[in-house]
């Protein structure tokens, strides 16, 4: 299994740099860490590298955005189908401090 991906969002913002997943094709988990604010924690991904990302909906039809998590964290939550490599790690609120999150690709 390849090494997670670390992905940071900075002291006092809510959006992280963007990343590209290597295996895109592959289910990803995603470890959420101790959250300074409880918030809600989404992956957003755009169709081409750098710019437009925007946020995944739920698969079962109801017009809802897919979360990762929820709450203050630690927490662990998935992605089952990334619809592109290039994606961002996106938070309801900002932090305090940094956050560091670590996207797994599963098998």
């Amino acid at each position: 299994m390849p090494p997670p991906l670390y992905v940071t969002v900075a002291s006092g913002q809510n959006i992280s740099a963007a990343f590209t997943l290597e295996q895109a094709e592959r289910p990803v988990a995603v470890h959420v860490p101790s959250l300074s604010a409880a918030s809600e924690v989404r992956l957003t991904f755009s169709p081409v590298s750098g710019s437009g990302f925007v946020p995944l909906f739920r698969q079962d039809g109801s017009g809802g955005f897919h979360v990762v998590a929820s709450g203050p964290g630690p927490a662990f939550g998935s992605v089952q189908k990334p619809p592109t490599p290039w994606g961002q790690v996106w938070l309801a609120g900002s932090q305090s401090d940094v956050r560091t999150f670590a996207l797994h690709s599963l098998r």
